[in-house]
């Protein structure tokens, strides 16, 4: 029976019964009536989660990435004669449009946080376009891209934007809830729910142009469509970027529940950089060469094994950040950061991550002794290369 319909029987035997019993029934009465408003109510309040309230927080300012490129291709020629004569050589040069996309966030001042990878070749983009939640649709500028992480930036002068609360990826929680949002297929937000697995999850290769190191690892299911949108807490804060999963074999079968996000402390820095420079600076430690160690040079070198990473040169001038910090030729890098080194590819992997005006510690064997050594980056001079 309807609780409305009860209460109000009970108000008016309130009225007709006994003056003593008069105050008991009309607290019954109350309670039904309020019982009543809860059950009238389609969506009771048991069902507004922590996970509810941090979707609707986020989704507002997750956007579908829609990014043109004109690329170059050839074409098989149509002319019976020649594809006989020459069925291997003859072809025609073209052009055609090429569409790819994926998801991104909004930040203050209008700047779109998404994944490098999603953006592509930026030589080639003839357009972007970012739709929100609400279908409004804006064109975006291309800011700029991250070397060292699978992050890039773009840019829409518009008002009225909403944006994502960012959170602090160095204090997340293993097996706290991690809520995957983005745009998989063009079907609209979406929402995946798992947990964080595990942080700090470094890959020792390249994944494509990239080095992922200090990933968030998570159950929540990243489809395609969604890497670069937001991996958000149950308090509805941004923690990472979503990039890629883990199939566990050579071809893509979808998620297996094994799914990785760039931090967002990582992406915050990268954000910054452009904020205040207007671009990336690309970092510089003037170490222009890195060996192996080979047997033989580990004995020379009076080393007990070949990990390590051989200074083979250094750009010798005042502007170099290696020659400032002291480092030599023949010093050899065993730790970066406390983190052991294993060869000259994870020292290069290892300093990837800095940016212009850190600082690390470098643990160097010299002389038959260890010493730590402090490297402060520097912004990288047009003529000089990379390291």
């Amino acid at each position: 029976m309807n609780p409305i319909f009860i209460s109000i029987s009970l108000a008016v035997m309130a009225d007709i019964l006994n003056p003593k019993t008069r105050p008991l029934i009309s607290v019954l009465s109350l309670n039904l009536f309020l019982c009543s408003l809860a059950w009238s109510d389609p969506i009771t309040t048991s069902r507004q989660t922590a996970v509810v309230r941090a979707v609707e927080e986020v989704r507002p300012a997750v956007v579908s990435v829609h990014v043109t490129h004109r690329e170059q291709v050839f074409y098989r020629s149509r002319d019976p004669f020649m594809d006989f004569f020459f069925p291997y050589y003859r072809v025609i040069p073209g052009e055609r449009n090429r569409t790819s996309g994926g998801s991104g966030i909004i930040t203050e001042g209008g700047y779109i946080l998404t994944n490098g990878h999603v953006i592509g070749n930026s030589r080639s983009i003839t357009k972007i376009v970012v739709s929100l939640s609400d279908s409004r649709a804006f064109a975006a500028e291309y800011i700029d891209h991250d070397t060292s992480f699978d992050l890039a930036i773009l840019k829409v002068e518009e008002d009225d934007l909403p944006v994502a609360p960012l959170g602090n990826s160095d204090d997340i929680l293993v097996g706290e809830w991690a809520i995957a949002i983005g745009n998989p297929f063009d079907l609209g937000p979406t929402v995946s729910i798992g947990v964080v697995s595990a942080v700090d999850r470094d890959f020792q290769e390249p994944k494509g142009n990239y080095y992922y190191r200090d990933m968030i690892q998570t159950d929540a299911a990243i489809n395609p469509g969604n890497s670069g949108g937001p991996l958000v807490n149950a308090a509805g804060e941004v923690i990472g970027i979503n990039s890629f999963i883990y199939t566990g074999g050579e071809f893509s079968v979808g998620s297996i529940g094994i799914g990785f996000a760039i931090p967002i402390n990582a992406a915050r820095s990268f954000l910054e950089e452009i904020r205040r420079h207007g671009q990336v600076r690309r970092p510089w430690t003037g170490i222009l060469s890195l060996q192996n160690l080979t047997p033989l040079l580990a004995e020379y070198l009076s080393l007990s094994s070949t990990d390590g990473a051989l200074i083979v040169k250094i750009i010798v001038d005042v502007d170099s950040p290696a020659y400032l910090a002291g480092l030599e030729e023949g010093d050899v890098i065993v730790a970066i950061d406390g983190e052991k080194v294993r060869g000259a590819d994870e020292a290069v992997r290892l300093l990837q991550p800095f940016r212009v005006d850190e600082e690390c510690t470098l643990t160097v064997a010299r002389n038959g002794g260890l010493e730590n050594i402090s490297l402060r980056f520097g912004e990288r001079p047009r003529s000089r290369r990379r390291w």
